[in-house]
């Protein structure tokens, strides 16, 4: 067929060929959504989808915005893990969020992370009288231990609010942020050798000299999943201010953003905050970029929607 009978074809059927087109384009686009959605829909405890997403609520005693992000980063799978108890009971059990960090280099950190998460959400609602000595985390390192003995574990954040209290406790190197007044807080303690050979170091035990540049400083001392744990935790309920806001986060984030820039995100609202820590991840262009997570959540109206 000539070029000339070939648009004369074209005048003559044009209808049908733009609606092929209009076919055409509409499932490309499709296919497109597909793969985007594939590719940075993760999903988190409750069987909802992150990447990047927020939500908030007001349940009469406080409003809270959430925010979050997750990214497998250079790593081959996505070994953190997130989640929260269920929306509906937020307003008169109160608001969990828990965030894992499955160890790399260790057995099936992805799976014992997730099933963290979901058997610690499995126990909720809560209660502050309850949550003391660590809570039952030592029985839950211990589960895991029973099954992997050992050679697999993961890291543990868990926050509780509830009116204006915050509890919380950690296992390992997640980190709890708070940014107050503009100021950001460490509120839980990083459980690693080289903060071990610092309090040595305090204690005039070794020299500074010695704790650094040791090749062990990042080794965790607790974990979840050793036969017995150590966690961290508050011992009486957080007062919880007006304005604050918390940021759960794996070591993704905090070993490769600075406190002043994690500052700048937590400055913003919790869901601009997400995605500025993740383009700030983006940006750094780290080699071996570990897996990273960031739950977080801004109080408001503290005592009773103003």
């Amino acid at each position: 067929m000539n070029f000339q009978a070939i648009m004369t074809y074209i005048q003559n059927h044009l209808y049908l060929v733009i609606g092929i087109g209009v076919c055409i384009c509409f499932l490309l686009g499709l296919i497109l959504a597909i793969v985007i959605r594939g590719r940075k829909g993760k999903k988190n405890s409750n069987g909802n989808e992150s990447g990047q997403s927020c939500s908030s609520m007001d349940n009469g005693h406080f409003r809270i915005e959430i925010g979050n992000c997750q990214g497998t980063g250079e790593r081959e799978e996505q070994q953190d893990a997130f989640g929260f108890s269920p929306n509906g009971k937020w307003k008169d059990k109160g608001f969990l969020a828990v965030l894992c960090d499955g160890m790399g280099g260790m057995d099936s950190g992805a799976a014992i992370s997730n099933k963290l998460v979901s058997d610690i959400i499995k126990e909720f609602p809560y209660d502050f009288g309850a949550l003391k000595d660590g809570w039952i985390l030592e029985d839950l390192s211990a589960d895991i231990f029973a099954e992997y003995c050992g050679r697999g574990g993961t890291t543990v954040i868990i926050t509780f609010l509830k009116d204006d209290k915050l509890w919380f406790a950690s296992v390992g190197d997640s980190d709890l942020l708070l940014l107050r007044n503009g100021r950001i807080f460490a509120m839980n303690y990083r459980q690693e050798y080289g903060n071990h050979l610092l309090m040595r170091v305090v204690e005039g035990a070794v020299s500074l000299e010695q704790v650094q540049g040791n090749s062990d400083a990042p080794a965790l001392t607790e974990f979840m999943g050793a036969k017995h744990v150590a966690a961290d935790f508050s011992v009486v309920p957080w007062q919880v201010m007006d304005g604050d806001v918390y940021l759960l986060c794996s070591d993704g984030i905090t070993d490769t953003l600075s406190f002043d820039e994690v500052r700048e995100c937590m400055m913003h609202p919790p869901a601009e905050c997400a995605e500025l820590l993740e383009k700030g991840i983006m940006g750094k262009n780290k080699k071996f970029q570990d897996n990273y997570t960031a739950i977080v959540f801004a109080v408001h109206d503290i005592g009773g929607t103003k």
